[in-house]
């Protein structure tokens, strides 16, 4: 039951939900005050018994908690799941120090410490097939797992309960993690720039993920990234990567247009009055062209060359960058 109510309240708030973040970059749940991702766990609404009830063998929780079949039953990172039911998890322990919600608490951070490869990424499902097992940052996952982890490791919030074992793995992940981060961070024709949304968990590349995501610079993760990566202590490769990074948006922002909803559309419009930039949220790697990408797989350059669905149904431009270039 609770899956089926979280279907159908995610597809009823699809379309209105990407075309404000089309417009205005807004409208996502905040995880943490530097990032966002598409849509919230259950961790927020569901009663801390049910939480308590879904977890999973290893700890984790699948999306919607109750899906029974293919790699979705699975322990997940997507869309705020584990990281968030941990959380909520340590709140409730603060509030009534029962045992019991600590000790989930504390399955669910080792749950997020096994998923992690050995390069220091996160897949967005525990064992996985398909694009699920790509290093994920897309919606932020990755990065929302790190900022959790790094509060366990320095024992903060609500998790000054952890002992300093624990704290201790957590920081190793979050400083795998970044290694991870600093290494797939793409370069093309010899110059860094930014990340993918998803890449390939043996050779660091971005990937293909669902047929509309392919290989790409993608700018909404890249701002998470780069915002987790100024909370670090600062090295000479943490700074270049973070220059490299704001620079690329510096240079990729788009003025002169506006994109708009109308008659149950998605609409690009010129108009040289606009002077603000956006981004586009995909840009081809080597030429830094905006792209656009239906169900086809095709990759398009211009947003009215793509099925109205996925016009409609996806945040293509978005004022991402706009922090990074003031």
């Amino acid at each position: 039951m609770l899956n089926m109510k979280l279907k159908s309240r995610l597809k009823a708030m699809s379309f209105a939900l990407a075309c404000t973040f089309i417009l205005s970059g807004a409208g996502v749940v905040l995880q943490h005050p530097e990032i966002a991702v598409a849509a919230n766990s259950s961790a927020s609404t569901a009663s801390v018994s049910d939480i308590l009830k879904y977890q999973n063998a290893d700890g984790g929780w699948s999306k919607g908690y109750n899906t029974a079949t293919g790699d979705w039953k699975n322990s997940t990172i997507d869309n705020g799941y584990t990281y968030s039911e941990i959380k909520r998890l340590a709140s409730e322990y603060v509030k009534t120090k029962n045992s019991t919600y600590s000790a989930a608490a504390i399955k669910g951070i080792n749950c997020l410490l096994n998923m992690q490869y050995s390069n220091g990424g996160w897949p967005q499902i525990a064992k996985s097939e398909g694009y699920h097992k790509h290093i994920t940052y897309n919606d932020n996952a990755m990065i929302n797992v790190m900022y959790l982890l790094d509060e366990v490791a320095n024992k903060k919030g609500n998790f000054s309960f952890v002992d300093s074992n624990l704290a201790n793995r957590c920081k190793t992940a979050v400083s795998k993690g970044v290694d991870c981060i600093l290494k797939t961070q793409v370069i093309a024709n010899g110059k860094l720039t930014v990340w993918g949304q998803q890449h390939d968990e043996n050779t660091l590349k971005p990937t293909n993920a669902r047929a509309y995501e392919v290989p790409s610079l993608c700018s909404s993760e890249s701002v998470g990234i780069i915002n987790f990566l100024k909370t670090r202590p600062s090295t000479p490769q943490i700074a270049a990567s973070i220059k490299a990074a704001t620079d690329w948006f510096k240079a990729t922002g788009i003025t002169g247009i506006k994109v708009v909803k109308q008659n149950n559309d998605v609409v690009v419009i010129s108009d040289s009055s606009v002077k603000t930039p956006i981004w586009a949220r995909f840009y081809e790697i080597g030429t830094n062209k905006p792209i656009f990408v239906g169900r086809d797989g095709k990759v398009k350059y211009r947003l009215a060359d793509i099925d109205q669905e996925r016009r409609t149904g996806y945040a293509w431009y978005g004022s991402w960058g706009s922090s990074l270039v003031k």
